[in-house]
């Protein structure tokens, strides 16, 4: 078996749990979200899973002022681009598309990967899916 835990980045894994797991997915909020960077920021905890060779990171990226943030972050806590994944936000098919032309051609760009929301293209902005 292979287990993921997805966090936003602001708690530390609990030291039982931590030993059953085999990747975290960190998606910390950027300024777009609407979460202080206070809250959704913080730098011992980012520092801590940056340094987590389990860590991916997972940015939701809306406009292209989103990747000086990321940028930024990446560079402060040196998270490596094979672990740094930038996904479009939207919650439509049409506004993901858009974005993710000019997103993944940033990724290629910068050696970042990138990741899509497939299951807006297949189910649409639906709860559970």
């Amino acid at each position: 078996m292979h287990v993921e835990v997805e966090t936003n980045s602001t708690v530390a894994p609990h030291p039982a749990l931590d030993a059953r797991i085999d990747q975290y997915n960190v998606s910390p909020k950027l300024a777009h979200s609407g979460n202080p960077d206070t809250l959704a920021l913080l730098p011992e905890r980012l520092a801590a899973w940056a340094a987590e060779p389990r860590a991916f990171f997972k940015f939701v990226v809306a406009t292209r002022d989103d990747l000086d943030e990321v940028m930024a972050l990446q560079q402060t806590y040196a998270i490596p681009g094979a672990r740094l994944f930038l996904m479009p936000e939207g919650r439509s098919s049409d506004v993901i598309r858009e974005r993710s032309g000019w997103l993944a051609d940033f990724c290629s760009q910068h050696g970042l990967r990138f990741t899509d929301r497939l299951h807006i293209h297949l189910w649409g902005d639906t709860r559970g899916t």
